[in-house]
């Protein structure tokens, strides 16, 4: 009889398949070819307030927004989603009740912030969060985003979307969903983490209103 995974391999192997799919950078190959020669790891932004502008150096649905349009941002929401998307389904199908699926799903937002596959280069982790969120609770996936979506409607302000992670563990302690809690702060610390040169950088600024893109 083949006895089952204990919790740290069932971990361990979910988050190693979730690092591999998460380091592939969908976003970097849809700018190749969209906006082929163009630097798409580079995003400026203006601080009207400060006169200064902050630049983000990542690959991400944003940056190939800026150098490829609307259709092209969509086309790499989806696909950096479902790279966490999909190994933390399977992870959930074939090791259910171990810590595989979050850790795959957490797996996922370390390699598309840390990709092997792009010598370390890679985005901020909000594309994957969102494929694996939807996997872990999707009820909280739908509340969380509709949430926000009604505010930033209600305000007019985009930049609210970039607080979207921190609702993922909190809304997993409201649910005392230790699996979602866990995955949301192991996503924070990578995607906070991630944008700290930009945080020194003047993006703290650029929270604030009257801000412009160019």
């Amino acid at each position: 009889m083949r006895t089952p995974p204990s919790g740290w391999s069932a971990g361990a192997f979910g988050a190693a398949a979730g690092y591999l799919a998460g380091a592939v950078s969908f976003s970097r190959m849809i700018g190749a070819r969209a906006a082929p020669g163009e630097d798409i790891s580079v995003t400026h932004v203006d601080v009207v307030e400060t006169g200064t502008t902050v630049e983000f150096h990542g690959i991400t649905p944003t940056s190939v927004r800026e150098h490829a349009g609307n259709r092209a941002m969509a086309l790499s929401i989806v696909l950096e989603a479902g790279k966490a998307l999909a190994p933390t389904l399977a992870a959930r199908l074939a090791l259910p009740g171990t810590p595989a699926a979050p850790a795959a799903a957490a797996g996922a937002v370390l390699g598309h912030v840390v990709p092997v596959w792009s010598g370390g280069k890679g985005g901020y982790g909000m594309s994957p969060m969102l494929g694996g969120f939807l996997v872990l609770d999707p009820l909280g996936f739908l509340v969380t985003t509709a949430g926000l979506s009604a505010l930033i409607g209600l305000t007019r302000d985009r930049r609210i979307a970039m607080l979207w992670p921190l609702t993922v563990p909190l809304w997993g302690a409201l649910r005392h969903r230790r699996d979602v809690v866990g995955f949301g702060l192991v996503a924070n610390a990578l995607y906070w983490g991630r944008l700290v040169p930009e945080l020194r950088g003047g993006l703290r600024a650029l929270l604030a209103p009257h801000v412009r893109r160019r």
